[in-house]
């Protein structure tokens, strides 16, 4: 099952588009003293090197003029980051007449907003797509068009010098969490009845409204900017146990799509009663703590490594890392039953080269002081008990009969004659 619910819902009729500059996502809006046009110029259109060398001077003066660690200074470096290196891209292109930037088709990349953009190629028979920017259709095969590489964003070359959405893979870089409260909706008057991302008017009222709700920050969009696409929501998730597909805008769900599969959830932090009401959930950490023993005698076993047994298995190595840290997918994939399936299957590969195939890891396992049995005993068996003071592996009704790990007694013992004996060696000198 995916994160993301039905398909993007395109709004078929036209709906007024904003272009004005600076415009960023709602954390990381562009300061009201940096929208200045000489700093945006060199950004929102084919600049020349001159003003890419007098926006860059520009931008440098308004760096050292900031508060440090404010919002102005962070977004300003990144404006730097992006001018210096389509100064780079200018100086290239002078002095290779063969550069793309000098054909008709355009420059071949272009980086915005953090977007890496690259220009794709004319092709025919491709799939339905559209600008995020305009929502205008994309003929691929008669428009020149550029998709980020690391977001997906899609926009028409004539659309590139109004791009207002900041990359989706720089804000969660950045953020390193999801928006853990429900819907955190702020209203209307809070955005001062705009577009959260383009500024554009949305008008209000009592039939028809423009503005559209995003589940996932609360905030309110227009038809440009919020499609009517559904995804899960995490917070949903975390706090309710809910997967049921939620709307939310277009900025939104690029995130939840390049975050579906990164551990960012702690649920034993953000909500540890979920445990005990999901029995699903209960399973999957009861078979990861297995997994994270058997991977401490993978690691280090030579036959192990030569045939590569953890990374052949394993496309999700957090999973086998930790047992606290939950991806929004394997959330989704508990829910369906897959995760615990899966696990199980792991579970069973591993168990079967360390307790048979792997004489190496056969001859690490222990033996029980307390019964003595001939059971070899691992340390993730679901039926041994680890010591906390000593390490011994014993079985779980063993210890609870005996109530004392004989190792350990052992230790105390000896420690209190070495102590002794100590204490007798100084009374003697002291005669």
């Amino acid at each position: 099952m995916s994160i993301l619910g039905d398909d993007s819902t395109r709004r078929l009729t036209s709906s007024p588009t904003s272009t004005t500059s600076g415009s960023l996502s709602q954390d990381h809006l562009l300061p009201t003293s940096l929208t200045a046009e000489e700093l945006l110029l060199a950004l929102n259109k084919e600049a020349t090197e001159e003003e890419l060398v007098q926006a860059i001077s520009r931008c440098k003066d308004l760096v050292l003029e900031s508060d440090q660690c404010s919002v102005e200074r962070k977004w300003l470096v990144r404006h730097l980051i992006e001018l210096r290196l389509r100064l780079q891209e200018c100086q290239e292109a002078m002095s290779d007449p063969q550069h793309p930037r000098n054909k008709s088709s355009g420059v071949s990349r272009r980086i915005i907003q953090g977007h890496h953009l690259n220009l794709q190629p004319l092709l025919r028979n491709t799939t339905s797509r559209y600008c995020d920017h305009c929502t205008g259709a994309i003929w691929s095969v008669v428009q020149a068009w550029y998709e980020c590489e690391d977001c997906g964003y899609s926009c028409h070359y004539k659309c590139l010098a109004f791009v207002m959405r900041e990359c989706a893979h720089v804000v969660t870089t950045e953020r390193g969490h999801y928006e853990l409260d429900i819907c955190p909706e702020v209203g209307l008057s809070a955005q001062k009845y705009l577009c959260a991302e383009c500024k554009t008017p949305l008008p209000i009222n009592k039939e028809w409204s423009e503005a559209r709700r995003c589940d996932y920050n609360g905030l309110y969009y227009c038809s440009a900017c919020h499609w009517g696409s559904s995804a899960i929501v995490p917070a949903r998730v975390i706090h309710n146990w809910d997967f049921t597909p939620y709307s939310v805008c277009q900025a939104s769900l690029q995130q939840l799509r390049i975050t579906a599969r990164r551990p960012l959830i702690n649920l034993e932090k953000l909500n540890p009663r979920l445990l005990t009401f999901v029995h699903e959930l209960n399973l999957v950490r009861r078979l990861r703590q297995e997994l994270i023993g058997m991977r401490k005698y993978l690691l280090v076993c030579r036959r192990s490594s030569e045939d590569h047994l953890l990374w052949k298995h394993v496309d999700t190595p957090h999973l086998i890392e930790t047992c606290d840290m939950y991806s929004l997918q394997d959330l989704v994939d508990t829910n369906s039953g897959e995760l615990p399936s899966k696990l199980h299957t792991l579970v069973d590969v591993f168990s079967k080269h360390i307790k048979v195939e792997c004489e190496i890891c056969r001859g690490r396992g222990h033996i029980c002081e307390i019964c003595s049995n001939d059971e070899i005993l691992y340390p993730f068996d679901a039926t041994a008990y680890v010591c906390d003071g000593c390490n011994a592996v014993l079985h779980k009704h063993c210890f609870s009969r005996k109530d004392k790990c004989p190792k350990c007694a052992r230790i105390e013992s000896r420690q209190k004659e070495m102590s002794s004996a100590g204490d007798g060696e100084i009374k003697g000198l002291d005669e």
